[in-house]
């Protein structure tokens, strides 16, 4: 079963306005790995158990999807999955905040 894989958002500035932002994670080293699944919400609680997580893209053994510019705030979650289609623990959640929005508060 493939494990949990890191998540990192990286975004990509050119001048202004932005051009896009890339979603990126570590690669997952497990020989039985067939790419991952790309998650995204856009309210909190943002997971596949509470039905608030959509499947965005499934991809194959790359380490970044481009997200483009959301226009309101975003949160997303990467799983990897084996050849057998079993999903690994979700990442930790990353959040996408437009310029000019603002920041959503933390759960205290």
């Amino acid at each position: 079963m493939c494990r949990a894989t890191a998540l990192a958002v990286i975004l990509m500035l050119w001048g202004i306005p932005v051009w896009g932002a890339t979603l990126e994670w570590k690669s997952n080293t497990e020989p039985n790995l067939a790419g991952y699944h790309v998650y995204h919400c856009t309210n909190l609680p943002c997971t596949k158990s509470s039905g608030t997580a959509t499947l965005l893209v499934t991809l194959g053994k790359v380490t970044s999807y481009e997200i483009g510019i959301p226009v309101i705030t975003q949160y997303y979650l990467v799983t990897a999955y084996d050849f057998a289609n079993t999903e690994s623990d979700p990442s930790n959640i990353v959040t996408y905040v437009p310029a000019g929005a603002t920041p959503p508060s933390l759960p205290q």
